[in-house]
């Protein structure tokens, strides 16, 4: 059984590029939901790790599995133990070849994993670092205190944000997962808890 596995972030990501060819697969299974979220965690992935029929998953790229190496590594092995072929489309590379480990795929797949995880912590530091340096120039203050904005103009100004992590939280994703996967302050979630706007 050939299958398609697609993740997206939230409702209104686009499939249609994860999508193409669907006719040529058995099943798709498309999960939305944070790349934080282990593979094994996530509703059609439980569902399609289940599916002892499968002997071939495609992906679009590899961060549909995940955002942690250790989790996407973890996936790939499993997959690899029941001889299922994970085909990442991206790359153009198979995991096994003719029912043998693909040597080259294990190490290309190690070090983009690697990568993005390194990149990831980067712009965290980097946003950190932008802030202090703000902050040490006096340019960096914040809200002005007793300064608020109206409930309608922040809804407009938010829409898109309060509308993913609605879904998410109706998914019972963590506000941490959430944040981190929308690239969003967890306070600004707290605060569309406080405006009752989620």
């Amino acid at each position: 059984m050939k299958i398609k596995y697609v993740r997206i972030s939230t409702p209104n990501q686009k499939l249609e590029r994860q999508l193409l060819n669907e006719n040529n697969f058995d099943k798709v299974y498309i999960d939305v939901c944070s790349g934080a979220i282990p593979f094994n965690k996530r509703d059609q992935g439980k569902l399609l790790l289940r599916n002892k029929k499968v002997r071939q998953i495609n992906i679009k790229d590899i961060t549909r599995l995940g955002r942690n190496m250790n989790d996407i590594l973890s996936t790939i092995e499993y997959f690899m133990m029941k001889n299922i072929n994970l085909y990442i489309e991206s790359l153009g590379i198979s995991t096994m070849v003719n029912g043998k480990r693909n040597s080259t795929a294990t190490l290309i797949i190690n070090l983009l994993s690697s990568i993005s995880e390194y990149e990831r912590e980067l712009i965290k530091e980097r946003t950190q670092q932008g802030r202090e340096i703000a902050k040490a120039k006096g340019k960096y203050k914040g809200r002005k205190r007793g300064t608020q904005i109206s409930d309608d103009d922040y809804k407009k100004k938010y829409l898109k944000d309060i509308e993913a992590v609605k879904s998410m939280l109706d998914r019972g994703i963590k506000i941490t997962f959430i944040a981190d996967e929308l690239n969003i302050p967890r306070s600004r979630i707290y605060q569309f808890k406080k405006r009752n706007l989620i």
